[in-house]
């Protein structure tokens, strides 16, 4: 009974307090809303505006909120809101880092929400000057928002952006830009769809498509950075560089203005669009003060070649042009070529695009439909896109199997093929010439072998076969019976080698060690 009767009281006395509890937390929630503060004004009168009851004041108008000042002619104080309808000559003043300006103020100190309206309204910070017809700026964050298009012009250097859309993170220092993006510098001229730009460090990041113009090179990416002091950057996603009518792409693309220098790594390509030739790798280089570029890894040139298509493989590939202007690529450490009517091997490669000559060095060898063709270096000349002709100087050598014993041989100092329809089709041979030549009758039946010496030799190949053999300096020939002469110790002339496991068979080949 004791108990029941103190509970009672107990409660009682809770029911009596309870009002001045939930009284003392209403009135320190309220506490937490800050007012306006009026600091000055020449008139101040009572008034009513939108039906809400206010205080309106004219001239010189001055108002605080917090470490916010706010500076207009005239306005509506609505005490009951907490808000400000402000007129005229619009300043809002935040420490010694923001001023922003205007011509119409609305602002609610509940939210600390302030919209500043009218034909230029301007943000200014020590970093920049951002200018538009309507900003809404977030005091409680710090955060400046722009739907309705800006200009944002940087202190410290000549960047100018413009964009549709955009928020300022002043606690960040950072810009998020969205739609019709534009970033001008002397330089070059910036357009993307989204970019996040810090004005500290002033480093921009791409996060949609994006596309850079300067007098020397243009530059695409969907995403990535730009330093905008350094003048370095970096780009992903479908990225690609062109610069003096070279294409550079690759899964990473870095790119240096200052010197000039990108590389790219990773499913590389360079495409030259004036002489139609792609270079495929692992890791690419552009030196543009050089006018040169780098391939290498896993490297494959390929070019069109009179309808067809000339793939050739190294270690590394090299473009390069000369003070006068000669363009030339280079090729080295274990070159490959393969082309459907040409197959080649050899250490090293250049390549003069101004006349049109590939010369193969170190152990060159080609094939061209049954012959196999060595020297110390050998030149293939093209023309429009096309093979000419062949230079085999010094210990030239041509070979083409019959069987796996017997072989017909051209030998001498120098030889010029000359290709007909795509096929090597007359050859001459200068100097020191000798053949050994398998002769058929007409149910191609052999019936010897033709073994001739002369120091000069035109030769024309037939589809398999030699057709002709013209000797045309004191010939010496014999043709001796099968069986007569060893194929292997007798028939076979100094230096002859056999190197058809060497012969790329296809593109795929190339790679093959």
């Amino acid at each position: 009974m004791g108990n029941r009767l103190a509970y009672r009281l107990l409660v009682q006395q809770l029911l009596v307090l309870l009002p001045f509890f939930l009284g003392t937390i209403s009135f320190s929630f309220a506490q937490k809303k800050e007012q306006i503060e009026i600091i000055r004004a020449d008139v101040l009168i009572g008034s009513e505006q939108n039906g809400k009851s206010g205080q309106r004041l004219i001239g010189d108008v001055q108002f605080k909120h917090q470490n916010a000042l706010m500076f207009c002619d005239s306005a509506y104080f609505y005490k009951s809101t907490n808000s400000i309808d402000a007129f005229g000559s619009i300043r809002i003043n935040q420490g010694d880092t923001l001023n922003l300006y205007g011509d119409f103020l609305y602002y609610d100190g509940n939210s600390k929400l302030a919209t500043v309206t009218g034909e230029v309204v301007r943000l200014e910070s020590p970093d920049f000057t951002l200018v538009t017809d309507r900003l809404l700026y977030d005091r409680a964050n710090n955060i400046a928002t722009y739907t309705t298009g800006a200009v944002i012009e940087s202190k410290n250097d000549s960047n100018v952006l413009e964009s549709v859309r955009g928020d300022f993170y002043s606690n960040q220092s950072l810009f998020l830009f969205k739609k019709n993006v534009v970033l001008t510098n002397p330089e070059f001229q910036m357009n993307s769809d989204t970019l996040r730009y810090f004005t500290s460090t002033e480093v921009v990041n791409f996060l949609g498509p994006t596309t850079i113009v300067s007098d020397s090179n243009f530059i695409y990416c969907e995403t990535g950075w730009y330093d905008t002091q350094k003048d370095q950057s970096r780009y992903y996603n479908n990225a690609y560089i062109i610069s003096d009518g070279k294409r550079l792409e690759g899964d990473t693309l870095y790119y240096d203005r200052n010197l000039g220098f990108g590389k790219a790594d990773y499913n590389v390509k360079i495409t030259d669009t004036v002489e139609n030739v792609i270079i495929s790798g692992d890791h690419g280089r552009i030196f543009e003060q050089k006018d040169s570029a780098i391939v290498t890894d896993n490297s494959l040139l390929t070019q069109l070649f009179d309808g067809d298509t000339l793939y050739m493989h190294a270690d590394t590939f090299k473009v390069y042009k000369a003070a006068n202007g000669d363009q030339f690529l280079f090729a080295y450490y274990g070159v490959k070529i393969f082309k459907s009517d040409l197959q080649g091997s050899c250490d090293s490669i250049a390549y003069s695009i101004a006349d049109s000559t590939i010369r193969m060095f170190y152990n060159p060898v080609l094939w061209s439909a049954e012959n196999q063709l060595t020297a110390d270096t050998i030149d293939i000349r093209t023309k429009n896109n096309k093979i000419h002709s062949l230079y085999l100087d010094h210990n030239a050598f041509i070979i083409s199997e019959i069987d796996t014993l017997r072989y017909n041989q051209i030998k001498g100092k120098n030889m010029t093929g000359i290709f007909k329809d795509g096929k090597l089709k007359t050859i001459y041979v200068k100097g020191n010439g000798q053949t050994t030549y398998y002769g058929q009758d007409e149910q191609e039946k052999f019936i010897g072998v033709n073994v001739a010496e002369s120091s000069d030799i035109r030769i024309v190949l037939g589809e398999k076969t030699i057709e002709t053999i013209t000797f045309i300096n004191a010939p010496k020939a014999k043709m001796h019976p099968l069986g007569e002469l060893d194929p292997v110790y007798d028939l076979r002339y100094p230096g002859f080698k056999w190197l058809i496991a060497k012969r790329p068979l296809n593109k795929e080949s190339l790679f093959d060690n």
